[in-house]
């Protein structure tokens, strides 16, 4: 099998980690959990629990679904670690029923590969701009926020040094998901009570992992915030465990209050994903074929700014950087492959 498909596959997971830092967040199964006093140090992070790591499995070819719920994460909890100085004041989202909001995305990637003996030198993938659509459709009774989403456009953006054949191909491939939408549900801090996501029947057969990887990203445009009143220098965490393309992992995303000024507030964030060694069982994968996840360590670090009144960030950028060993184990023959990963995101919204 080429090794192209799985570098598609391998991008997913990571994307999705930068999306968190711009406040993409998963459905969050334990919004009320007890958050950390404030003004103390959070606990260390667990290394025990895996992070999302590349599929490389074949793609699986049976029809996407078109219409189904984003599955919630385990463990996901906003814990407040320093409220930050006075004065403080809770952060709530303020948004209207009809609102719409459009949100630029683009994503530049790099990798590099060594699987046995072969060395594939570092590669840069032409950059990817995805435009998305969000509307607020509703505020409930109890205050929630119901939104939709649509990913209307999505295009490689070439450049001298890519071969217009790469451009043209890469286009081929995600031009089937500009049909995408979805609906989500979230609370005035962001928490996410609902999702679900319309997969276009036709999406390409090589990016429908991609697609699936997605679903707890892309229609959850907002920043988790903590129960209690905040001030410039607040920190608080969200951690999550998720599982990705058959693998579980720990996510830790840390936020810090930065500035606020009326319903506009700048933050600054990190986040942490690790992974302890553990069998690869993705769906797809053909028989007889064993992967094995050795060591996954990513993070990354970026600002983003909010507008309350606004659904999703309205500005943004990122950098994140990823390390993975895994062995395969093809009938009795063993090989082993690393990758190295830099990714740059940068988003805008109106």
């Amino acid at each position: 099998m080429s090794l192209r498909p799985r570098l598609r596959v391998l991008c997913v997971p990571l994307a999705a980690a930068a999306l968190h830092l711009f406040g993409c967040q998963p459905v969050d199964g334990k919004a009320d959990a007890k958050p950390a006093p404030a003004r103390t140090e959070a606990a260390p992070t667990r290394t025990d629990v895996p992070p999302p790591a590349p599929a490389v499995a074949a793609p699986d070819t049976t029809p996407a679904p078109s219409d189904t719920a984003a599955p919630a994460s385990e463990g996901s909890v906003v814990a407040l670690v320093d409220a930050g100085a006075e004065p403080r004041e809770p952060l709530r989202l303020k948004l209207t029923a009809g609102q719409e909001q459009v949100m630029l995305m683009t994503m530049r990637m790099g990798m590099a590969m060594e699987v046995g003996p072969n060395k594939m030198p570092k590669t840069d993938i032409p950059a990817m701009q995805m435009t998305m659509n969000l509307k607020v459709s509703e505020i409930t009774g109890e205050g929630d926020i119901r939104s939709e989403f649509s990913l209307d456009k999505i295009e490689v953006l070439p450049d001298k040094t890519t071969p217009q054949a790469m451009v043209d191909q890469l286009e081929s491939v995600l031009g089937t998901m500009n049909k995408m939408s979805g609906t989500s549900t979230i609370t005035p801090r962001g928490i996410v009570k609902s999702a679900d996501f319309n997969i276009p029947p036709d999406v390409n057969p090589q990016i429908k992992q991609t697609v699936e990887s997605m679903r707890q990203q892309i229609n959850q445009m907002s920043v988790p915030f903590p129960e209690e009143a905040l001030g410039v220098g607040a920190r608080w965490t969200v951690t999550q465990h998720l599982e990705q393309q058959g693998m579980k992992l720990q996510q830790v995303a840390t936020w810090e209050l930065k500035g606020r000024e009326g319903d506009v507030v700048q933050l600054a964030s990190t986040i942490v994903q690790t992974a302890a060694p553990q069998a690869i069982e993705a769906p797809g994968m053909p028989a007889g074929a064993k992967v094995n996840l050795d060591r996954l360590d990513s993070t990354g670090s970026g600002t983003t700014q909010v507008d309350l009144t606004h659904v999703a960030p309205v500005k943004g950028d990122m950098k994140l950087t990823s390390s993975i060993a895994m062995t395969t184990d093809a009938n009795g023959m063993k090989m082993p492959m690393t990758m190295e990963m830099d990714m740059n995101l940068e988003i805008s919204g109106k």
